[in-house]
């Protein structure tokens, strides 16, 4: 089941890719035009910094499957970093650190996430014998 597996994913990366770049930019427009996206409660804004960069992150993952995690979160908190320094300059707008650490704990949650299913994945392929 694995090879299949592996197959589809790699059959489907270029969607991965496109789906990844979609949803950067949909995120980037999203955070630097000049009025907030809605929210009824003061909790949703941090949920919508931390759901889009944890998708961001695992979609990172399954569309450039050979960056290491450090240049991933890395690249995924300047990425978020970038869109609150913009908002600094809308008048409207303003940065706040609050959506930075939401930023920061979907990354991290991400990935956690990526790092159980290497892990999982992984853990076992010491123990097989060869066939």
């Amino acid at each position: 089941m694995r090879p299949t597996l592996l197959r589809l994913w790699a059959r489907y990366r270029t969607l991965c890719k496109i789906a990844f770049f979609a949803l950067l930019a949909l995120g980037l427009y999203l955070g630097m035009r000049p009025t907030p996206p809605p929210t009824a409660y003061s909790w949703q804004a941090a949920g919508y910094h931390a759901g889009g960069l944890f998708t961001l992150t695992i979609l990172s993952a399954l569309a450039f499957p050979h960056w290491r995690w450090w240049w991933r979160a890395l690249f995924m908190f300047s990425v978020g970093v970038a869109v609150e320094y913009v908002q600094s300059f809308h008048p409207t707008r303003t940065a706040d650190w609050a959506d930075i650490y939401a930023n920061s704990g979907g990354i991290a949650f991400g990935l956690l996430c990526l790092g159980a299913y290497q892990l999982l994945s992984y853990s076992g392929k010491s123990d097989r014998s060869p066939r």
